[in-house]
């Protein structure tokens, strides 16, 4: 009995081992071709691919420049991830299944990007920054002081500098899942020295099926948005002194900077949320949101109520430690 399990272990292991080398086989494979084709549009390289026995494949140590501009983009990884090893080999038969008309798509899958780096005065990021202005469409008051110093209208790669930023270093993951009958969305992101933020969404039905179907209409069952403050407020109060405003008006820059930010979607903050983001401004450490709407709803309803209807409709509340 003892060989025996000596044995099925070595055996266990040179499969798991032989099934490794070929899957990192043909993702190298598959993605030097692709990166190949793409040549002519940006330089990209990396330093391998890895794998592990709880279903993650990365691709590791990326360098990476794009059409004209003239800087490069680092990342440390980019992976997938997935229940387990198995699930990861399976990975492949992803697709849709004719016969019965449902997409073969695995309970739960993840994806990241950890360490996304680039020097503050990179053409990525002046380039970033230019988009978002367009999409902002910054008012009268853009020039203001407490619209400068508490970013409003987004800060430019010299404000990021002023507040202490010699270069962005961003993670960011999304994963999903099925869980009795609801689609659950997780999204987390992090800004080394700046925030994190975590964000789960609970839709009622499955997601990509009715995605597929074309009777998309997700209906938010739950949500909580969650940020963590890692010394920015700090800087931003630091940032509106040295432009001469007070405690008060800081206080005021950063809400009107918050609420614009909530307008752009449709939505006017009230009391509920407002004030414990006063208290988050004011020195707490973490925010929390949460939405629970007293049954599910379309996202496409929203748009039909009024902005400040909507946290009502929502059932929007806030807290802070």
């Amino acid at each position: 009995m003892k060989n025996f399990i000596v044995w099925a272990i070595i055996v266990g292991g040179g499969n798991y081992l032989a099934a490794k080398w070929y899957l990192h086989y043909s993702v190298s494979s598959d993605l030097d071709y692709a990166i190949m084709m793409v040549s002519p549009y940006a330089d990209i390289q990396y330093d391998g691919v890895s794998s592990t026995m709880t279903g993650e494949l990365s691709i590791d140590g990326i360098t990476a420049r794009f059409g004209d501009f003239r800087d490069e983009i680092y990342i440390d990884k980019v992976s997938v991830k997935t229940p387990s090893f198995l699930h990861l080999i399976d990975l492949g038969d992803v697709g849709y299944d004719v016969g019965s008309g449902e997409l073969d798509v695995p309970d739960s899958l993840g994806f990241s990007l950890a360490g996304i780096r680039a020097p503050m005065d990179s053409d990525y990021i002046r380039w970033a920054y230019k988009e978002s202005l367009k999409e902002a469409s910054p008012g009268e008051d853009a020039e203001e002081p407490g619209a400068r110093c508490a970013g409003k209208y987004g800060f430019s790669p010299v404000e990021l500098e002023r507040l202490g930023y010699e270069s962005m270093d961003v993670s960011m993951s999304m994963s999903y899942r099925q869980d009795d009958g609801n689609f659950i969305l997780d999204l987390d992101m992090d800004i080394r020295d700046m925030w994190s933020m975590a964000m789960s969404m609970t839709m009622s039905g499955n997601v990509p099926q009715e995605a597929l179907r074309g009777n998309y209409r997700p209906r938010l069952v739950e949500g909580e948005l969650q940020f963590t403050d890692q010394s920015f407020n700090d800087r931003i109060r630091e940032n509106c002194e040295r432009a001469g405003l007070d405690t008060e008006q800081i206080i005021a820059a950063q809400i009107e900077a918050f609420s614009y930010d909530a307008e752009e979607l449709g939505i006017v903050y009230d009391e509920y949320v407002l004030e414990p983001y006063k208290e988050f401004l004011a020195g707490k450490s973490v925010f929390v949101m949460t939405a629970k709407p007293t049954e599910p709803i379309a996202f496409s309803q929203i748009d039909l109520y009024k902005p400040s209807d909507v946290p009502a409709l929502l059932n929007l509340s806030a807290s802070t430690h």
